[in-house]
């Protein structure tokens, strides 16, 4: 076989991976033109505001958090330190600051000061055409990879479950600007593009049956098998069971060598199953090291298969001390000895559908095998040209003489790690120029539209759109975007949005004290993690609004997380859709899932609850706390009769902690009828539990549902929030200022729509960052 570096020198070298490694790790994500120069009343307009509120804190060598906001006269200074000033808007419009000790806004003063640093950070005409942004070449991740294979070549493997773990930007793992190409990857896309090949096209034939040897060490082994040698010596009539894992169904023999220990009348007998039933017996007459073969030949279908080896006739001879043993080795399965080609995988009737003959050369045999194969790996019409290299791999490959199945899997490889395969690679006709905005072509939109909703390539229905020239048209987009998400593979967009914009995927990393809560297993843990799945999924499926995210009455649990949750009449393992009408949950707050994530080991953490509520629900996620300051813990030891409470309002009398902790742990305190594993409660030991809550704005609440209504009257916040997640998933980018005019316009449709989930999908994919792109902004 020819070594895995050749094919990347035929396909155009290193030098070509270099670019592109480079190109994926470096960001192209420009900022846009600023709008039309007008009188700047920036200044006249904050100074007074700033002065009266902020400038006691933040001004000077001393300013708290470094946060100088003396410094700003004009809005192009604020723009230069425009993440410092959005920090300071979303902590002023959350009531978060001032602090609450100190000088309060009227509420006038406040909506001036908002309305003016609203202008100066997000003013932009958006009346004209929007700036799409650009997105950065990326490489795919590898949920797309696993994906992609699965849906490219129908292998049933994860080949990049031993992938480096991607890195995560703006809270995802498939932003391009963080999706990088360290050498590690390089040799994992070598291998896996190896073992890829190999189970899509076999190398069969059946004049030279494939030998496979089942080591001792893959055995299943009864206690009375003993290893002896290179094999096994079996007593009381012990025995093995060999795995057989079959990709092509056809004939086989299933062989072993074996000798007896001889004692008594009968010879050693040996039986072979498969499956469990009996296939038959041999009389093993040979003595000690005289081993023969015994071998049968069955039909198998492709699976897992399992072969059974046992020793039937155990026999000891207690007066002249003879025992009857069976001894062993060289366990292998050869074949296929006979094969129906219609049996084989449907990549390797594809791929070697042409062979060459008389009139046809190894060349045109592979060029006709992989041109519609390399246009779908590829996503998008290929040239005849672009064929050549890999034509190239399979020529060279049987003038050194390996078969043509041969010659094809290492074609297929080449292919497999080439750029074009691996990154999302889209056209601009003027790179260089931000002021070139352009439309996708269809296939780079059904591209986008694919891995957005399924993580991975376009389907044949999605590449008959593109190829009509007709997908950017909003009836086929439409029509195509409804069906993907009733598509199963739209399970995607749960698996890879919805766990990482809810942080679900950190629930694997979180072990409850066994001692505190015995009753946490991995089963419950999976549970709870396959509620919030259903949970999104049935939005998803049955286009509810998205504000059931945050009160949804209803449910999906089994027989196991419906007993932790105390509802009645759930049996059996399979997850069952349950109302939550007349309970004390509703939305995500309350499944266990979210409740688990966000506690501590041995009890619940009303500041992580309230900090995951301000970053996921609200996008207002707090500060980092500043240094110095004392751990609950010590609080708590200091004061072990204190509810938990009473322990955090001592905590937060240190004027730096106050700001923060004001809002976080009243929505954490919300959910304090939960337990630490999501279980309800009443008391927390002996002492009663205090859910009553007063946010910054001054609403006020008592208990989960309560405050899921006063997140639902902060609906605007929550869409704005989710669309700007989903928006940025869906790019694979962070979003810049310009983007808030996509966000506002998909909440405005949102509000228009009854807030159902499809409109939110639809009105991203038809948006001019979706379906457009434009050139780099050059750096000086």
């Amino acid at each position: 076989m020819i070594a895995a570096a050749a094919v990347l020198v035929v396909i155009g070298g290193f030098g070509a991976w270099q670019f592109f490694g480079r190109a994926a790790r470096e960001s192209t994500v420009a900022r846009a033109s600023e709008p039309p120069p007008k009188p700047d009343e920036f200044f006249p307009k904050a100074q007074p505001l700033l002065q009266k509120l902020c400038l006691d804190c933040h001004q000077g060598d001393e300013a708290e958090a470094g946060f100088d906001f003396s410094l700003a006269k004009s809005t192009e200074e604020v723009r230069k330190d425009r993440k410092v000033w959005e920090r300071a808007y979303e902590m002023f419009e959350a009531g978060i600051m001032p602090p609450a000790d100190t000088l309060q806004p009227t509420k006038e003063e406040r909506d001036q000061l908002l309305a003016v640093l609203n202008e100066a950070l997000y003013a932009v005409d958006c009346t004209g055409g929007i700036d799409p942004g650009r997105v950065t070449i990326r490489r795919l991740n590898r949920a797309e990879y696993n994906n992609t294979i699965r849906d490219l070549l129908g292998v049933d493997f994860e080949p990049a479950a031993d992938f480096p773990s991607d890195d995560v930007g703006y809270g995802f793992d498939n932003i391009g600007d963080v999706l990088s190409l360290p050498p590690l990857l390089m040799e994992k896309y070598l291998a896996a593009a190896e073992a890829i090949a190999a189970k899509s096209i076999l190398v069969i034939d059946p004049k030279l049956p494939s030998q496979t040897p089942i080591p001792v060490d893959r055995l299943q082994l009864s206690k009375v098998a003993l290893p002896r040698d290179e094999g096994l010596i079996l007593v009381s009539n012990g025995g093995f069971v060999a795995p057989l894992e079959i990709v092509v169904e056809g004939k086989y023999k299933l062989s072993v060598s074996a000798a007896g220990q001889q004692a008594g009348e009968e010879p050693a007998r040996m039986e072979f199953k498969l499956d469990g039933q009996k296939l038959l017996t041999f009389d093993v007459k040979g003595r000690n090291s005289r081993f023969n073969e015994f071998s049968h030949e069955v039909p198998l279908t492709p699976g897992r298969h399992e072969w059974e080896v046992t020793f039937t006739n155990d026999f000891y001879d207690q007066e002249k001390k003879q025992d009857r043993n069976l001894m062993v080795k060289n366990v292998e399965l050869i074949g296929p000895l006979e094969i129906d080609p219609s049996t084989l995988p449907g990549s390797h009737r594809e791929l070697v559908a042409v062979k060459p003959a008389e009139f046809v050369t190894v060349g045109e045999a592979a060029r006709n095998n992989l041109r519609e194969f390399v246009t779908r790996a590829f996503r998008r019409p290929i040239r005849d040209d672009e064929l050549t290299p890999f034509t190239k791999l399979a020529e060279l490959a049987v003038s050194r003489g390996d078969s043509f199945e041969q010659a094809m899997q290492i074609a297929l490889q080449g292919v497999l790690v080439s750029p074009q395969f691996l990154f999302r690679i889209e056209t601009d006709k003027n790179p260089n120029d931000p002021a070139d905005r352009h439309a996708l072509n269809d296939y780079e939109l059904a591209s986008r539209l694919s891995y957005f909703l399924w993580s991975s390539l376009p389907d044949e229905e999605l590449f008959a759109a593109a190829d009509r020239g007709d997908l950017d048209t909003a009836a086929v987009l439409q029509q195509q975007v409804e069906r993907m998400l009733q598509d199963p593979k739209s399970q995607a967009l749960i698996d890879n949005f919805a766990e990482q914009w809810l942080q679900l995927r950190i629930l694997d990393e979180i072990t409850p004290d066994p001692k505190t809560f015995p009753e946490f297993t991995p089963e419950l843990r999976a549970d709870m993690q396959e509620e919030t799945r259903q949970f999104f999924g049935g939005v998803v499926r049955e286009d509810r609004s998205v504000l059931d995210f945050l009160e949804g009455s209803f449910t999906f649990v089994n027989e196991r997380l419906a007993k932790h949750y105390g509802l009645p009449d759930v049996v059996g393992n399979e997850f069952q859709r349950v109302s939550l009408e007349g309970t004390q949950r509703g939305g995500l707050l309350t499944q266990a899932s979210i409740l688990t994530l966000t506690s501590n080991p041995d009890r619940t953490s009303p500041v992580k609850r309230g900090k995951w509520i301000m970053e996921v629900v609200l996008d207002t996620p707090p500060p980092p706390p500043p240094p110095n300051v004392p751990e609950l813990a010590e609080s708590s030891k200091a004061n072990p009769d204190m509810s938990l409470r009473q322990q955090m309002e001592l905590h937060r009398q240190n004027p730096a902690c106050a700001s923060c902790h004001r809002q976080m742990d009243a929505l954490g305190f919300g959910l304090e009828n939960f337990d630490a594993i999501g279980r309800w409660r009443d008391q927390d030991g002996k002492l009663p539990i205090d859910t009553a809550g007063e946010l910054p704005d001054g609403s006020r609440f008592q208990g989960p549902l309560e405050l899921a209504q006063i997140l639902k009257g902060r609906r605007r916040q929550f869409c704005e929030t989710l669309a700007e997640r989903m928006l940025t998933f869906a790019l694979g980018r962070g979003l810049e200022f310009y983007d808030r005019c996509t966000t506002d316009r998909i909440v405005q449709a949102l509000e228009r729509n009854d807030y159902r989930f499809s409109v939110l999908i639809q009105e991203i994919v038809r948006s001019e960052p979706f379906c457009m792109r434009r050139g780099e902004e050059q750096k000086p």
